[in-house]
């Protein structure tokens, strides 16, 4: 079973975070119908929190990965964070953070994603 909650982080970016386990069938269906939500909903910026996710099969893998290809294409772009245990194994075997920036912490993936502000280099 997955629990999503929605969290407004920016004006412009957006946190899943995400409680229990990314699996096949009705728990993958209702974070892909999220996601497609959020596009739709011109959000660009999201952020995945796996912190509390004990279990991430090869479906769950490929939706991270779906996910991250429709914000890009939407001009956005998708972190994740918060990684351990069996998930991080997982994600790391299948080589996903070269795909997707990967932070410790929602704190790092949000100053990663927000725009630098300072001088302009001339």
């Amino acid at each position: 079973m997955l629990e999503i909650r929605r969290k407004h982080i920016d004006p412009d970016i957006f946190v899943l975070q995400l409680v229990g386990r990314v699996t096949m069938g009705k728990s993958c269906q209702e974070l892909e119908w999220v996601v497609d939500e959020l596009v739709r909903g011109n959000i660009r910026k999201l952020v995945l929190d796996l912190t509390e996710v004990d279990r991430v099969d090869s479906t769950g893998l490929g939706l991270i990965v779906t996910s991250y290809g429709k914000l890009k294409k939407a001009g956005g772009e998708l972190r994740v964070v918060g990684v351990k245990g069996m998930v991080h194994e997982m994600l790391y075997t299948a080589n996903i953070p070269r795909i997707i920036a990967f932070h410790e912490t929602l704190e790092d993936a949000v100053a990663a994603m927000s725009p630098k502000t300072g001088p302009s280099e001339k």
